[in-house]
């Protein structure tokens, strides 16, 4: 079942998390909330996002190319050539 509610903004940006929501995802005070957000639509959570976890196509092509480019632009080495580094470095080649 799917429940909407609304509460106010406040002019610095603050708002209420509804009692019923705080009791049914174990927010107490001072719980840290996180926020998910896709561009159109926020979500708010107890626990924060699995970074693995895929959400549909747009999603995932997001991703392949995000990491293309970090391949591309030397932030990240397959595991082959780290591995083969570490082996020399610790003379287990």
């Amino acid at each position: 079942m799917v429940t909407m509610k609304s509460t106010k903004l406040t002019k610095g940006g603050q708002t209420t998390v509804p009692k019923e929501v705080r009791t049914a995802l174990g927010i107490a005070d001072g719980a840290r909330v996180y926020w998910l957000f896709d561009g159109r639509r926020a979500w708010v959570s107890a626990a924060p996002a699995d970074p693995l976890e895929v959400t549909g196509e747009e999603d995932f092509r997001a991703r392949l190319a995000e990491a293309e480019t970090d391949v591309a632009s030397g932030r990240v080495r397959d595991a082959q050539s780290v591995s083969a580094e570490l082996r020399a470095r610790y003379g287990l080649a």
